[in-house]
């Protein structure tokens, strides 16, 4: 028998919604809206469940709410993506490294890794600077996470105008297929983390966060938070997780939007030609400007 068609009203999603932000601190987009009503609409159809049953699930049930959570979040990138970040780091920062750390690794945080050509973007461009890198990829998402596992990514993660400039740095490891696969060499120095931004402080996370990271991305996320969640996940990002003197990315379309209201007072934004970006002062320097906290 065909299962019974589901529709939900727009009270009813805005309750799945309410649910959604309340486990990942997300708050999405109008057009990302009718997915999440598409998918919700298909999972209680197939499982003949009523909608207040899958909803109670939604705060029980593991396996649901992970499914739940992988199917609302946004997944898109690519290699290289805002490719003049990538070259403020080849053509600066990278090198500044170099010659103060000498043959010191560089820990790097991919804070939102989606299925994850960032962290494996910041990997081979320090290799090719000669630094060895520990990058983090973590994710919400944990389907994304199996993915950066993988090493293998599809055609698609390499655009003809974006990135363009770098793409050499991951051609050598194409396949026939024109999958990109990266061998064990490679993905040695990448290490994956199922990590909840929203609940960056909670005990469960204290044991994983990523700490004395002297580079961290955490790219187009800012925008499906609340100002307050923003707000907190700098303060926790600065304070427990960003090594004195590091260095902190976000996305160029989120950059505006994080002032000194959200941005706590160790960060001090920084701009280089075309690029902004957040440096963390040392505490020997906070005190110096009066700005310790």
């Amino acid at each position: 028998m065909e299962a019974q068609k589901i529709v939900l009203t727009e009270d009813i999603l805005d309750s799945f919604i309410s649910i959604l932000t309340t486990l990942t601190g997300i708050v999405p987009r109008a057009s990302h809206r009718d997915g999440i009503k598409y998918f919700i609409e298909k999972k209680i159809s197939e499982n003949k469940y009523s909608i207040d049953e899958y909803r109670r699930m939604l705060f029980t049930d593991k396996k649901l709410i992970s499914e739940f959570v992988n199917e609302s979040t946004v997944n898109e990138t690519y290699f290289f993506r805002e490719e003049k970040q990538f070259a403020l780091l080849k053509n600066k920062l990278f090198p500044q490294w170099r010659i103060k750390e000498k043959d010191k690794e560089i820990r790097m945080w991919s804070a939102a890794c989606s299925y994850g050509e960032e962290a494996y973007s910041l990997a081979v461009m320090a290799l090719q600077c000669g630094i060895t890198p520990s990058v983090t990829a973590s994710d919400i998402n944990s389907e994304v996470i199996e993915h950066c596992k993988s090493g293998v990514f599809l055609s698609t993660s390499l655009r003809s105008v974006d990135g363009l400039s770098f793409q050499t740095l991951v051609l050598p490891y194409r396949r026939e297929d024109r999958k990109i696969a990266f061998p064990d060499n490679i993905k040695k120095h990448i290490k994956t983390m199922n990590i909840n931004l929203a609940e960056l402080d909670s005990p469960e996370n204290a044991l994983l966060l990523p700490v004395n990271q002297n580079i961290i991305f955490i790219r187009n996320v800012f925008i499906y938070f609340s100002i307050e969640l923003r707000k907190h996940i700098l303060q926790v990002i600065a304070e427990k997780c960003l090594a004195d003197d590091g260095y902190l990315f976000v996305s160029m379309n989120e950059i505006a939007q994080l002032d000194s209201s959200v941005v706590p007072k160790s960060l001090e934004k920084i701009s280089d030609g075309s690029v902004f970006y957040f440096h963390k002062k040392s505490q020997i320097e906070e005190k110096k400007n009066g700005t310790s906290l």
